[in-house]
């Protein structure tokens, strides 16, 4: 393997052959998940950066640099999500060691794989099992702390959807709730970013373009779901105006904390934490265009 090589890529397929889901060994990110009939892809994926080759993350301006190898799809975010931070003298990068590193394939078949990797931010191994289901895909990662002491660690998932789930006339909920979010009009553009209560069932159902998209997850773990939408509205960089995708990411805490630690998820010494994740994709009639409401300008948000 080559500095260059982004390692493996695994291609799955669900039982019965509905979906096709991609998972690379760079940061363990799946990178596509479509549905075979009609050829119909779920995920962001940004042309010309397809492939994120696994590096040891840079000590500066790791923001930038996450910014110019990003390629969509779906991330784990540990032991770190947002910013850069030093906490007890070790750097942090932006969005966290796991998604910069390559992980080892430990299991493979035809639905699954299973995917580890050693932080060297902090004791813990991180073993990740993605699966192509029936109706979409199901994610089970565990936490296993090697060390003698606690350790604390924001965790996040950090799938970003395509646009045919953010089409006019879409719709958000969480836990039963409509979230008060905007998806433009053809040619109008639009970009923001909010964190809603991920409620009692922790389950999120975003409708779109034909489509039912529903995300589940633990609200005990995740708390919060942030909810990150850029719509063709910065002109510079990352998204050069030619971006739109919404992100809803399960999360461990507020993405602007004032928390010393870490984070608030303890791993305990020779323990472990574990969870789960489901997207299920379901074939809905085609939805109205909604009349755009006028919102106030909002500023280019470049930081996710």
């Amino acid at each position: 393997m080559t500095a260059a090589d982004p390692g493996r890529r695994h291609a799955l397929r669900s039982p019965g052959g509905g979906f096709a889901v991609a998972v690379h060994e760079s940061g363990a990110r799946i990178s596509s998940i479509v549905d075979t009939a009609s050829g119909t892809e779920f995920l962001l994926r940004l042309d010309g950066r397809d492939t994120e080759v696994p590096e040891s993350p840079p000590t500066v301006d790791s923001n930038r640099r996450w910014h110019e190898r990003y390629a969509g799809g779906w991330h784990p975010l540990l032991p770190n999500a947002g910013d850069d931070r030093t906490v007890d003298g070790v750097a942090h990068p932006f969005h966290g060691e796991a998604a910069w590193r390559r992980w080892r394939t430990v299991a493979l078949d035809d639905a699954s794989c299973t995917l580890e990797v050693a932080l060297a931010t902090v004791p813990l191994l991180l073993r990740r099992r993605t699966e192509a289901t029936a109706d979409g895909v199901r994610v089970q990662q565990r936490l296993e702390n090697t060390s003698g002491g606690d350790v604390a660690v924001t965790w996040t998932e950090h799938p970003a959807f395509a646009e045919v789930l953010a089409s006019p006339g879409a719709s958000l909920m969480v836990d039963g709730d409509v979230v008060d979010v905007r998806f433009p009009q053809p040619g109008e553009g639009h970009g923001g970013f909010q964190s809603v209560p991920s409620g009692a069932r922790g389950l999120a159902r975003l409708r779109g373009g034909g489509w039912d998209a529903v995300l589940a997850w633990d609200p005990v773990l995740f708390p919060q779901l942030h909810v990150w939408q850029e719509h063709r509205f910065t002109p510079g960089f990352p998204w050069w105006g030619a971006t739109s995708t919404i992100a809803l990411e399960p999360a461990s805490r507020p993405y602007d904390h004032t928390e010393q630690t870490l984070g608030p998820i303890v791993v305990p010494a020779h323990g472990a934490v574990a969870a789960e994740f489901s997207l299920s994709l379901t074939r809905v009639a085609p939805l109205p265009h909604a009349t755009p409401t006028p919102r106030k300008a909002q500023q280019p948000w470049t930081s996710r």
